[in-house]
């Protein structure tokens, strides 16, 4: 069966001076997630000085990083909004998933 869910069209990511913003696809919305360079560093085992470097290793381990973003936003309460960030704490200690997703998130399961 062909899922016909629409796909968004995400930006590419980019440095901004102190972390990576991208953006994940949750139920074909884009939402806007940044990872902070000590949580991107913290995830890859590795030391990244320049921005192309920090793209790079990004670009390397982007499903990992996005899976931890999708987590976390099917965790955070719906009063919460604006960009999702992860940080190197989210890395030491990932957020759970709930046990029952808000009605969005089942959607976007379904």
């Amino acid at each position: 069966m062909t899922d016909i869910t629409p796909k968004a069209v995400l930006a590419k990511p980019r440095w901004d001076g102190s972390r990576v913003v991208f953006e994940i696809d949750v139920g074909g919305e884009p939402v806007t997630c940044a990872i902070s360079r000590a949580a991107l560093q913290e995830v890859s085992g590795h030391r990244h000085f320049s921005a192309a470097d920090l793209l790079k290793c990004f670009a390397g381990i982007r499903e990992q990083i996005e899976g931890i973003a999708q987590i976390k936003f099917t965790s955070r309460p719906d009063s919460v909004c604006g960009i999702l960030s992860i940080w190197a704490d989210d890395i030491d200690d990932p957020p759970v998933a709930e046990a029952t997703a808000r009605p969005q998130e089942q959607r976007i399961r379904a």
